[in-house]
């Protein structure tokens, strides 16, 4: 018996699980127009991109056969890693134009590299993917953040073409290895980029390290000014040079969060003191133990542990 005997509501059940294994999804949409017409919504409603080949190619797309729900990006270890050295070791006969017949010579992980450095690289090219879908409502990222990427401040502009309901960036990398995928001037790129987020209901930011004084705090410059009327919960997790004041001022600016969640954070790096519901709670020990914002800390910050650091850590 073939596909084409079934009726099309089974074919979409069967089909829509080979659509997540696919390497090449869009593939099976060329089989037939009955299977291009009724799985091209399936496709379209949940973008996976698991590649900076993917990535390129989505961002030419013209028109999709509906408005998205959700975008992962998962790139993992170092493809996102774009140095200066990238662009100077170029040809000159490829860099900042258009490719000719001598790129036929190029490896394809060379040929894709490029043409990711010429699109502004991962984050232009992130622009140009999410303005497929401005209004995807469900964004999440898996992939590192490097200081020496010269293209980190277009993580901005990346962002800042979505108004999305819920966001979570973390690292590529297993759960239990305690690395930073979220670099300090990634998370001020990200924090300036939510200033227009005025759907936000639920943020979660994984492996990040925060700027380090003298730097002023993104968290408090982000939210102190800004109207974010749905926002419900923040949740941190894996997080270093986190200040206690910052997280106090992030509770006291945001009247309708209702949790907010660290998870293994730190008050400087990953082998020092962990933040402890009591160092924000200090904060405020000037002020009356009635006072309405004590009371508010209480209920809405939650401090957990989650991974043990078994070396000069939790158990020393």
């Amino acid at each position: 018996m073939s596909l084409e005997s079934l009726p099309i509501e089974l074919v979409v059940q069967i089909l829509s699980i080979a659509l997540d294994v696919h390497p090449t999804p869009s593939n099976i949409l060329c089989v037939h127009s009955r299977w291009h017409n009724a799985l091209a919504p399936v496709l379209h409603a949940h973008i996976r991109l698991g590649s900076l080949l993917q990535l390129y190619r989505f961002g030419k797309v013209r028109k999709l056969s509906c408005v998205p729900k959700s975008f992962s990006l998962r790139l993992p270890g170092g493809a996102v890693h774009f140095p200066d050295t990238t662009r100077t070791e170029m040809p000159a006969v490829i860099v900042g134009r258009r490719y000719s017949q001598s790129d036929a010579d190029l490896t394809k992980g060379e040929w894709i590299r490029r043409k990711i450095v010429d699109g502004g690289g991962v984050w232009g090219c992130l622009r140009s993917a999410l303005s497929v879908c401005p209004r995807v409502e469900r964004v999440s990222l898996q992939l590192h953040s490097f200081l020496s990427d010269p293209d980190l401040p277009k993580l901005t502009g990346a962002l800042s073409v979505i108004n999305p309901i819920a966001f979570n960036w973390n690292g590529p990398d297993p759960e239990h290895h305690l690395s930073v995928a979220i670099v300090p001037r990634a998370a001020e790129y990200f924090f300036r980029a939510t200033k227009s987020w005025s759907r936000l209901e639920s943020l979660r930011l994984a492996n990040i390290c925060f700027p380090m004084p003298p730097f002023p705090c993104v968290l408090t410059n982000a939210f102190a000014f800004q109207s974010h009327p749905m926002l419900r919960t923040i949740h941190f997790c894996q997080a270093v040079f986190v200040s206690p004041g910052a997280i106090c001022g992030l509770i006291m600016n945001i009247p309708s969060l209702q949790r907010l969640a660290l998870e293994d954070a730190y008050l400087g790096g990953i082998w020092e003191a962990r933040l402890r519901f009591a160092d924000v709670a200090d904060t405020l020990k000037h002020l009356d133990e009635r006072d309405p914002r004590r009371e508010r800390i209480v209920q809405v910050l939650e401090c957990t542990v989650r991974l043990e650091r078994i070396v000069g850590g939790d158990r020393g």
